[in-house]
């Protein structure tokens, strides 16, 4: 609507009936004029396009209707002298194809989102901004976390949050507490009220259960839940912890304003293809956690795919460089993890210079992907073996038997040891490194990389002795 309270013809009328269909698909009754009020005649005779209004009809948030040509930049001015006089804290810009929401008294520019809120949503967050506190004045939880760089960490995303950042990045070394972390920042944003629903992502339903427990333990306030697959959200609830594959068929069905802070543990493996979509469908925070180094130098990456890895992390989250770091390195200067001696062995094939030769039937077909499959059927044609590049290994292909062949070195060493130039590294007496299936998995992880882990692991639990053997 122009700002002389004229309508701009068929084009915005076109954009209003989608404006229309999007608030319905959010639960919003536009016939309830106690809900959603069009054309609402204001103080200086202009006319907001719609009001919403909460249960109990007060006026929250104002929308400005455009038509699908006009950029929405050029609304901003006009929404925001509407809010004023109704006095309400948020805009919604909308032209039927894209949507921006404006906190305007506390942002500087709206931001695109891919819902407008549901009626529920936006009376919560209203009564939240009520008694909102700054998170900087609440203390950290020191019986969650202790160490200073655990606090520093919690610090620096608050102080992000503060400037108006809502993509954040935490890299943190594995062993160092990133769960723990999490845990006491999340309770200083609900002590604040900064937050009133979280969602934590984790990368398997088994890990969803020891994130459950962790939270049980330390966030007694604040009730969190696994969300299986086929379940719906329980409103009740404070913290959804789940996968993004139990997600994938039902985030579509709730408003982008549901979560106020989205937190996804091993942030590098969530942000590919349909998975991206969980994250981005929500308007919270969000907050990435990762133990797979995000900055190196170029010399430090394995190959292209490594670089693209780190890249996407880093594009995904719009940063240069994680908010907060804390490496490896600090942890073992620091005295809160041990440092580590590299076992390098190779077999006699992929130590050959200039590559090696490989059967056809030495390849495990069933793990390449259809294009991949195609490829190597025509890199063979009639031929019974092709020479190979070692580098290719594990991420266009796999050879089975050289699996069972680490997984065969790896046994001899943790039962028999093998010496370093200065000391014993290890006297064959059981592994002090390895001591259950998370841990193992974390050998899996070292050993071959965070995308080739699974194909490792289950090697080596098909190759492991009986537990009555030494």
């Amino acid at each position: 609507m122009t700002e002389n309270g004229a309508s701009n013809g068929p084009n915005e009328a076109f954009s209003r009936v989608k404006i229309d269909a999007q608030l319905r698909d959010q639960g919003w009754d536009v016939l309830d004029t106690n809900a959603v009020r069009f054309e609402c005649v204001l103080p200086d005779k202009t006319k907001a396009d719609y009001v919403l209004c909460d249960r109990n009809g007060r006026a929250v948030a104002v929308i400005e209707a455009k038509k699908a040509a006009v950029n929405l930049a050029e609304a901003e001015a006009q929404a925001r002298g509407y809010a004023q006089q109704l006095g309400v804290p948020y805009i919604f810009l909308a032209n039927g194809q894209e949507i921006r929401f404006w906190e305007w008294q506390r942002d500087a520019y709206p931001h695109p989102v891919k819902t407008f809120f549901s009626q529920g949503d936006l009376e919560r967050r209203a009564a939240t901004a009520q008694v909102k506190r700054d998170p900087l004045a609440v203390p950290i939880d020191r019986h969650i976390v202790e160490r200073d760089y655990q606090t520093a960490c919690i610090d620096t995303l608050c102080r992000e949050i503060a400037a108006g950042r809502r993509k954040l990045l935490v890299e943190m070394a594995t062993g160092t507490g990133k769960t723990r972390t999490a845990a006491a920042f999340i309770k200083r944003l609900f002590d604040a009220n900064a937050v009133t629903r979280v969602l934590f992502l984790v990368d398997r339903i088994p890990l969803a259960k020891q994130t459950e427990d962790a939270f049980a333990e330390h966030l007694r306030d604040y009730p969190a839940y696994v969300l299986r697959a086929g379940r719906r959200f329980q409103d009740e609830k404070c913290i959804t912890i789940t996968t993004l594959q139990s997600m994938v068929n039902i985030y579509g069905d709730y408003s982008a304003g549901y979560f106020d802070l989205v937190i996804s543990d091993e942030c590098h493996r969530s942000i590919y293809g349909k998975w991206s979509g969980v994250l981005r469908h929500f308007d919270g925070i969000q907050l990435g956690l990762t133990a797979t180094p995000c900055v190196a130098e170029a010399q430090d990456f394995g190959d292209d795919e490594d670089k693209l890895f780190v890249r996407d992390t880093l594009r995904f989250f719009e940063v240069d460089r994680p908010t907060f770091s804390y490496k490896m390195k600090e942890a073992v200067r620091d005295g809160y993890l041990v440092p580590y001696q590299i076992y390098k062995a190779k077999t006699v094939k992929t130590a050959a210079d200039g590559g090696f030769p490989v059967k056809r039937d030495e390849l495990d077909w069933s793990a390449m992907n259809g294009p991949t499959r195609a490829e190597f059927e025509k890199l063979f044609g009639k031929d019974d073996s092709i020479v190979i590049d070692p580098a290719a290994l594990e991420r266009r292909f796999t050879i089975p038997e050289r699996n069972r062949a680490i997984v065969r070195e790896f046994r001899d060493v943790l039962a028999n040891g093998y010496p370093t130039r200065s000391r014993p590294l290890h006297n064959g007496k059981g592994s002090p490194f390895l001591t259950g299936g998370s841990r193992m998995w974390r050998f899996a992880w070292f050993l071959r990389g965070p995308r080739k882990a699974p194909g490792c692991l289950m090697t080596f639990l098909r190759v492991r002795p009986s537990s009555s053997q030494p």
